[in-house]
């Protein structure tokens, strides 16, 4: 009966270690992505390109490569506004996205681009382009998502979130690319239809 009793407690005891194990809570800094978000895709819509002391006015790529072989990013200071949250990789990428963006605009506009729901571009329609035109897009695009990605990824170091939530900057990115996107462009809702923002 000792013994019954002794198995019992240490099979508690065991349930319980092992339930305060699983129950990690992994703290996920949304409202400061968000900001992060608004600002740069407030910046790159309008082409904004803010030279700094740190950088100067060197052309992206060159600055993509120098934060990759540079001193480490500086993360963000706990507490600190994420509007401010900025760092070499972050710059250079952005730099892209808005040279990128501004070869992008006619086709956003015509509906040949559309903004996905996961914070990446398409392209959703080739009619009426030349073959040579439709390969020059298709480059462009995937040279955008693959700056959009080094992107999402340089935030989420920035700000301390875990490499496997980078998919989730991605979506709140997302938001912002679609929110902000001017009437006409065409968007991807949640549920994955195409229509032209009205």
């Amino acid at each position: 009966m000792k013994k019954h009793s002794i198995i019992k407690t240490g099979l508690f005891a065991l349930f319980v270690f092992t339930g305060a194990c699983v129950t990690v809570n992994i703290y996920f800094p949304a409202a400061q992505v968000q900001k992060a978000a608004e600002r740069i895709v407030d910046e790159v819509y309008q082409g904004e390109v803010r030279p700094d002391a740190e950088t100067g006015k060197i052309a992206p790529a060159l600055k993509y490569f120098l934060s990759l072989v540079g001193p480490a990013p500086a993360h963000a200071q706990e507490g600190q506004d994420a509007t401010s949250v900025s760092n070499a990789s972050i710059r250079a990428e952005k730099e892209i996205i808005t040279s990128n963006h501004e070869q992008l605009k006619p086709h956003y506009q015509s509906g040949t681009v559309g903004i996905q729901n996961d914070g990446y571009i398409t392209v959703r329609s080739v009619e009426g382009l030349a073959i040579r035109d439709v390969a020059t897009l298709r480059r462009l695009v995937d040279a955008d998502n693959q700056a959009r990605k080094r992107l999402y990824a340089a935030v989420a170091q920035a700000l301390n979130i875990e490499s496997s939530e980078v998919d989730r900057v991605a979506k709140i990115f997302a938001d912002q690319w679609r929110e902000k996107a001017p009437s006409g462009w065409w968007i991807q809702d949640d549920k994955d239809n195409w229509s032209a923002k009205p």
